[in-house]
């Protein structure tokens, strides 16, 4: 009898995100291993058909972004248990795999109902942060919701860092022999810079005017905690004194990304600033590897996906030293405190003289998207 694993997720690809990212990487590794996935996930976009089955992978969208899926899908997710524990092919559901946030409350009670252990895949804990990034009432409405989210029981939590794990323990007590820490994995080999040729990189510098300058990207989501806003108020005053830079955003959609934008055109810096909506997969790793710096501030990183794929090209990151990217970045890091407009500009204009301290980093580790299934499946069975 195959495993079956039911993975319930706000959003999969074709959504662009981290989070979808990791759980195609081990969803595909799954179903390599004969393992039977069904998914239930948001329908973000009305073109995407709202059941797929492809051989041992099925998937079930409903709703149209995180609320609704939140609302609408726990009939849906009761009626795929249902059909599976009736079924005569001898396949039932043998686990529930979910993530933080609002999609664990209603795992936790389907594994309830229908006596089906759940993993809660935490990859975040803003828990006081929550006031700094949100107005102050809806800063304390979020941090409700996280907190109830813990409120309600899971088999195991899988941790994707030391940091989300040891905040886990400290927040809300979590008892150590509920916890799997398991790094997110990083496709080492698409991020080796050999992959990427001196030809695409010189016409990718050509058709966007970057040869003879030097050029900074910063790529991923514009919320808050990306601390994306001090960057982009150093914009003027650091062009101003070193014409030669050149700030690359490759930004993916997201609610404050309209914000960003609008912020940065204001500036007026034409000839030193490029913005871009959501590269694809190949495109991206092109931009990266023709960059001469990643810029990656966080107010807040868990596991910091932009940070590890950054280093794993071996492309210089500047960076802060807070929560978790000390623990998995490695390489040429230049680490500047949060939330220091002054240290970015010193850091960026000082940027002849980066710094390869091992000290700061751990620069044997590696993050095997293999080795992060394998220890999953431990903990399956």
């Amino acid at each position: 009898m195959s495993k079956h694993i039911l993975f319930i997720l706000d959003y999969y690809l074709p959504h662009k995100g981290w989070s979808e990212t990791v759980f195609e990487a081990i969803i595909s590794r799954l179903l390599a291993k004969w393992y039977e996935v069904s998914l239930v996930t948001s329908r973000f976009d009305r073109e995407l058909p709202i059941q797929e089955h492809k051989e041992s992978f099925h998937i079930y969208r409903i709703g149209k972004s995180r609320i609704s899926f939140m609302f609408w899908a726990f009939r849906k997710w009761r009626k795929i248990l249902k059909d599976k524990k009736n079924n005569h092919d001898g396949v039932d559901i043998s686990l529930i795999h979910t993530s933080t946030y609002g999609w664990a409350l209603p795992a936790s009670l389907l594994g309830k109902i229908f006596h089906k252990r759940v993993i809660l895949t935490v990859h975040e804990i803003f828990w006081k942060l929550r006031i700094r990034y949100k107005w102050r009432w809806k800063g304390w409405l979020y941090r409700f919701f996280e907190r109830s989210i813990f409120w309600f029981p899971y088999d195991l939590y899988h941790c994707v860092s030391r940091y989300t794990m040891n905040s886990l323990r400290l927040v809300y007590g979590i008892s150590d022999k509920k916890i799997a820490m398991i790094y997110n994995g990083v496709d080492e080999n698409f991020r080796n810079p050999e992959e990427v040729s001196l030809l695409d990189i010189k016409e990718r510098k050509n058709s966007y005017g970057r040869n003879n300058r030097f050029v900074i990207t910063y790529y991923g989501h514009a919320g808050r905690s990306k601390w994306l806003d001090y960057l982009v108020h150093t914009l003027p005053e650091i062009v101003m004194v070193d014409a030669q830079l050149l700030f690359v955003f490759n930004l993916i959609d997201s609610k404050r990304t309209a914000e960003i934008k609008e912020q940065i055109r204001k500036y007026h810096l034409w000839s030193s600033v490029q913005i871009f909506d959501g590269f694809e997969k190949d495109e991206l790793r092109t931009l990266v590897a023709s960059s001469d710096m990643v810029v990656a501030p966080s107010l807040s990183e868990w596991f910091g996906s932009v940070h590890t794929e950054a280093v794993a090209m071996k492309k210089p990151l500047l960076t802060t030293y807070i929560a978790s990217i000390p623990e998995v970045v490695r390489g040429n890091v230049k680490f500047i405190s949060p939330a220091s407009k002054r240290e970015i500009i010193q850091a960026i204009l000082e940027r002849d003289q980066r710094i390869d301290n091992p000290d700061y980093m751990i620069s044997s580790k590696e993050f095997s998207r293999n080795e992060t299934v394998k220890e999953l499946i431990k903990q399956y069975h």
